[in-house]
Formats: structure tokens, sequence, C-alpha cells
């Protein structure tokens, strides 16, 4: 249950208890009992409606989620553009876009080159331009893997501040794309 529907809760078992308190000295058990039955009655009501609306919250959460899958199935499905992966290898990697020409030492470099094209982009990516950049950092991380014995400790310090700042904007992206299709409801 989220924050925001216990307060109203939280507000009203507050009333509750100074109204109790009030109202004591000039009521007998029997009343005081009442309004006690009648004030819980209320809670379990707006307890039962938030509830009702988290499951709901959560219902339509699953759909866009569904939604969000089916959609990366079918790009997936269609495949590569042709050229296309050419393209963003050479926008995002430039000049080290062959990457079994990257050493350990002009590494940190390729990935500096990589994230600084990746936030000019990131902001007119569709999920498809981001299926390619995957790739390519998917690659990128295997040539890192591959020369990490040989790569200075203050270059593999940058190479994963630079890889955590991709993921960050990775997820960002996927939580737009699913705010995107969560609005389409």
């Amino acid at each position: 249950m989220k924050q925001a529907h216990l307060f109203p809760i939280a507000v009203l078992v507050l009333f509750t208890a100074i109204l109790l308190c009030t109202v004591s000295c000039d009521t007998t058990p029997r009343e005081r009992k009442e309004m006690a039955a009648n004030e819980l009655e209320k809670l379990d009501e707006k307890a039962s409606q938030a509830a009702t609306k988290s499951k709901e919250e959560l219902k339509e959460a699953g759909r866009a989620l569904a939604r969000q899958r089916e959609e990366r199935k079918k790009r997936e499905a269609r495949g590569p553009v042709p050229g296309k992966q050419a393209q963003m290898e050479r926008e995002l990697l430039g000049d080290y876009q062959n990457l079994s020409d990257v050493t350990a030492q002009n590494l940190r470099d390729a990935y500096v080159h990589f994230l600084q094209q990746v936030r000019d982009r990131k902001n007119v990516w569709t999920a498809e331009d981001w299926d390619y950049a995957n790739a390519i950092y998917k690659r990128l991380n295997e040539r890192e893997r591959a020369l990490h014995d040989d790569i200075i400790l203050r270059h593999a310090t940058k190479i994963k501040a630079l890889q955590a700042e991709y993921v960050a904007l990775e997820n960002r992206a996927d939580l737009q794309d699913y705010q995107r299709i969560k609005k389409g409801e």
C-alpha cells in the first residue's frame, strides 16, 4: 500500500483518538464503544478503498509491462534494419568502431566518446535506437573484459563510472517508454 493512501487513514485514526478522549468524560462506556465501532467501520472502509485502488494500479502496471515486452519481442522478431547497426557504430564509436583495434590504453577514450554520443542523442532516440545502442554497449563491455587485466586503475575507475552512467540513462529511457505505453491505455 502506498504512503499517500495511508495518510488519510492516519489522520482519521488521530481524529478518532482525540474525539474519544474529549467525549469520554461525558459519555457512557456503551456510547464510547459504539463511537469507537463506528470510527473503526469508517477506517475499514478507507483501508478497503485504498487496497482496491492499489490492486487496480498494480493490474494497470502489469498490462503496461506486458505491452512493453510485446513491443520488444516485435522489434527483435523484425531484426536489425540493414545498415542501421553499422551507422550506429559509426555514430556512437567514431574512430573506435573497430573494437578489435581498441587497446587497454585507449579503451577509456572509446567509452568517453560512446557516452558523449549517447548523452547527445538520448532525448530523441526511439526504443529501437536504444536496442542498437545496447548491442554496441555490450560489445564495448566484452572488449573491456578482454583487456581488463591490462587497464590502469585510473582508467578502469573512469570506465566503471561511464558504465554506471550508461545503465542509468538506459533505465531512464526504459521508464519513459513504460510511461508512454501506460498512458496509451
